[in-house]
C-alpha cells in the first residue's frame, strides 16, 4: 500500500534544498541510530576501550541500549517508506515493540534516563502508522518528552551539569546515547508530514519560512551564549556578575536582530504574494476580455453566416422560379403544342432541358445545405420500405453510369425490411453519394449494398474511381469543396453534395463516413437507425415492400 504521509506535496508544488532536507529526515535519522547501534555493538563485542569504559564523568552506552538505536533506526525507516505493505507493517511494530519491551525491562532494573526515552520512542515508533492514517499527534506526543530527556543529558554534559545526565552514581545516560535520542526524536517529530511540527518544517509560505530560519536560531544562540559565558569567567576575562549582564545583553541582542529579520522576510514574502495577486488579476481581466472579444467575434462571424445562408436561400428560390418557367417552356415546345418542331429542334429543346434540370438540382442542393445549415430544415418521419427506396434512388442516376458504360450493381435486402426515417432526405442522400461515385469512376464499377445491424441500417457505397488521397479524406464534407479544385476541372457541381449528406445523416440520427486510397477507389458508409426517436409520429408511406422490377437491371 502506498503511505501518503511519505509523499510530500508543498503548497505551491516547490521543493527548495531545506524543505527536501526536511522530508528526507526521518530517513536520515533513522540510519545514523542504527549506525551508531552497530557501531557501539561492534565496540563491545570487539572490547574496544574507548566504548566500554566509562569517559571522566560520563557513562558507555550500554549494549541493549545499541540494540535499541539499531531496532528504532530500522522501525523508523520502515515506517516513512513510500511503499508498505502489510508485511512490513508488522515488521515495523515488532521492532518496535521489540524496543519497548527492551527499554521497559532495563527501566525496571536499573532506573535509568536512557531506557525511559526509549520507552516513548518505542510508543512513538508504535504510533506512527496510526497517525499516518488518522492525522493523529500521538507519535509527537510521546516523543517530545523523550527529546526533552536527551536535550537535557546533552546540555549537563556541555556545561558540566551532572545531576542533568545522571540519577545516581551508578545509573546516566551516555553522552553518545543522548546524541542518539535527540537524532531519533528529531527524526520522529517529522515522520507525520501533515500534522504538528512537521506541518510547519515543510510550509513553503512564510510560516514555514520563519519556523524553518528561527527554530535552529532559537535551540543554538542560548546555547552558544551560554558556551561563551562559561569559558569565559574561568579564563578571568570577565567577573561573574559581568558574564550574567553580558549574557542578558547578548539575548536581547540575538532575539531583536532575530525579530527584525523575521519582520523582513514577512514583509518580502507578503509584497511577493500582492505582486502575484495584482499579475493575477491582470490576468484574468485580460482573460475575461479576450474572452469577450472572442465572443462578440462569434457572434459577428454567425451572423455573417446566418446572412450568408439567408442570402442563398433567397437567391437560391428565386432562381428556381424563373428555371421552372423555362422548363415548363421547352416541354411546350417539345410537345409541339405552339406549332410543329423538327428534329434539330427536338434535340436542342433536349439540351435545353437537361441543362435546367442540371441546374435545377444545384439549386436544390444550395436550399438544403441553407435549410439545413441554420436549423430550419424539417423531419418527415416515415415508414417506408428499404429496397424499394434504394431502387427508386438507383434508377434515377442509372442513366449516369450508362452513359458513362460503367457497371453499377445493387445489391439489395434478401428480405426486406421498413425503416423509419425521412424517404426525401433518404433518397437525396442516396442519389448524392451514388452520383458522386459515377461522377469520379472512368472505369470499372460503382456498387451498393446494404445490411441491417443492431438496429442500424448500413448503406455502404464503393467505387473503383480516383480515390481521395489521406490528407483530403476528412476535407470531403466541407462545404463547396471538391477533389479538383481549379477552374478547369472535368467534373460538375458545387461541391455541396456530400456536406450536405453528412449534415442529413446527423440531422436524421446517423452518420457518413469515408474510407479511400489515392487510385484505389472510395467507399462511403452511411448509417440510420432503424427506428425513429421515441415520441415522434410516424406515418406510413404507401410503396410497395419487395423491389421494383427495375432493380433487376442494375444488378451485375
Amino acid at each position: 500500500m502506498t503511505n501518503p504521509s511519505a509523499i510530500p506535496v508543498s503548497p505551491s508544488g516547490r521543493h527548495g534544498p531545506l524543505i527536501g532536507f526536511v522530508e528526507r529526515m526521518p530517513i536520515i535519522a533513522g540510519g545514523l541510530v542504527a549506525i551508531l547501534g552497530a557501531a557501539a555493538l561492534a565496540g563491545w563485542a570487539l572490547n574496544i576501550p574507548a566504548v566500554t569504559t566509562p569517559t571522566t564523568g560520563g557513562y558507555p552506552i550500554l549494549p541493549l541500549m545499541a540494540l535499541c538505536f539499531v531496532l528504532a533506526g530500522i522501525a523508523l525507516i520502515m515506517a516513512v517508506r513510500r511503499k508498505r505493505t502489510a508485511s512490513t507493517d508488522a515488521i515495523q511494530q515488532t521492532l518496535a515493540a521489540l524496543v519497548a519491551t527492551i527499554a521497559g525491562l532495563t527501566l525496571y532494573e536499573y532506573l535509568r534516563g536512557s531506557s525511559s526515552g526509549f520507552l516513548l520512542f518505542a510508543l512513538a515508533l508504535l504510533s506512527i502508522p496510526h497517525d499516518q492514517r488518522r492525522q493523529d499527534l500521538r507519535a509527537q506526543m510521546f516523543a517530545t518528552p523523550a527529546l526533552l530527556i536527551a536535550l537535557l543529558a546533552i546540555l549537563g554534559y556541555l556545561f558540566g551539569v551532572k545531576g542533568m545526565y545522571s540519577l545516581s552514581q551508578s545509573s546516566g545516560m551516555a553522552l553518545w546515547t543522548a546524541i542518539g535520542q535527540l537524532i531519533l526524536g528529531v527524526g520522529i517529530l517529522v515522520a507525520v508530514r501533515d500534522r504538528g511540527v512537521a506541518v510547519l518544517l515543510l510550509d513553503d509560505g512564510p510560516g514555514g519560512v520563519l519556523t524553518r530560519r528561527l527554530l535552529p536560531a532559537a535551540l543554538l544562540a542560548p546555547i552558544l551564549l551560554g558556551v561563551i559565558r562559561i569559558l569565559g569567567e574561568p579564563s578571568g576575562f570577565y567577573e561573574s556578575e559581568f558574564g550574567v549582564s553580558l549574557f542578558a545583553v547578548a539575548s536581547i541582542m540575538t532575539f531583536v536582530g532575530l525579530v527584525l529579520w523575521s519582520a523582513r522576510v514577512l514583509r518580502n514574502t507578503d509584497k511577493e504574494r500582492v505582486d502575484l495577486l495584482l499579475l493575477e488579476q491582470q490576468a484574468r481581466a485580460h482573460a475575461e476580455k479576450a474572452r469577450n472579444e472572442a465572443e462578440v467575434a462569434r457572434a459577428e462571424a454567425e451572423r455573417a453566416n446566418n446572412s450568408k445562408t439567408d442570402f442563398l436561400a433567397v437567391m437560391s428560390h428565386e432562381l428556381r422560379t424563373p428555371l421552372t418557367a423555362i422548363m415548363g417552356y421547352e416541354e411546350l415546345l417539345s410537345d409541339g403544342i405552339t406549332g410543329p418542331v423538327t428534329e434539330l429542334q427536338r434535340q436542342q429543346l433536349g439540351r435545353i432541358n437537361a441543362s435546367a434540370r442540371h441546374l435545377l438540382g444545384l439549386i436544390d442542393e444550395i436550399l438544403t445545405f441553407a435549410r439545413v445549415d441554420i436549423g430550419r430544415e424539417r423531419v418527415r418521419w416515415e415508414s417506408m420500405s428499404i429496397n424499394h427506396t434504394i431502387a427508386d434512388a438507383a434508377a434515377l442516376v442509372e442513366p449516369m453510369a450508362a452513359a458513362k458504360s460503367i457497371d453499377f450493381i445493387v445489391d439489395l435486402l434478401e428480405e426486406d425490411e421498413s425503416i423509419q426515417t425521412d424517404g426525401t432526405k433518404l433518397r437525396q442522400m442516396l442519389v448524392n453519394l451514388l452520383s458522386n461515385g459515377i461522377k469520379f469512376t472512368e472505369n470499372g464499377e460503382v456498387r451498393v449494398s446494404c445490411l441491417v445491424n443492431s438496429g442500424v441500417l448500413e448503406l455502404r457505397i464503393a467505387d473503383t474511381g480516383v480515390g481521395i488521397s489521406a490528407e483530403n479524406i476528412e476535407e470531403v464534407f466541407e462545404p463547396f469543396w471538391q477533389a479538383e479544385q481549379s477552374t478547369t476541372r472535368k467534373t460538375g457541381g458545387t461541391g455541396l453534395g456530400l456536406s450536405v449528406t453528412r449534415k442529413l445523416a446527423r440531422l436524421l440520427g446517423g452518420d457518413v463516413s469515408v474510407a479511400s486510397r489515392l487510385g484505389a477507389g472510395t467507399t462511403f458508409l452511411l448509417t440510420l437507425p432503424m427506428k425513429a426517436p421515441a415520441g415522434e409520429p410516424v406515418r406510413r408511406r404507401d410503396t410497395p415492400t419487395t423491389p421494383t422490377s427495375a432493380v433487376a437491371a442494375f444488378r451485375g
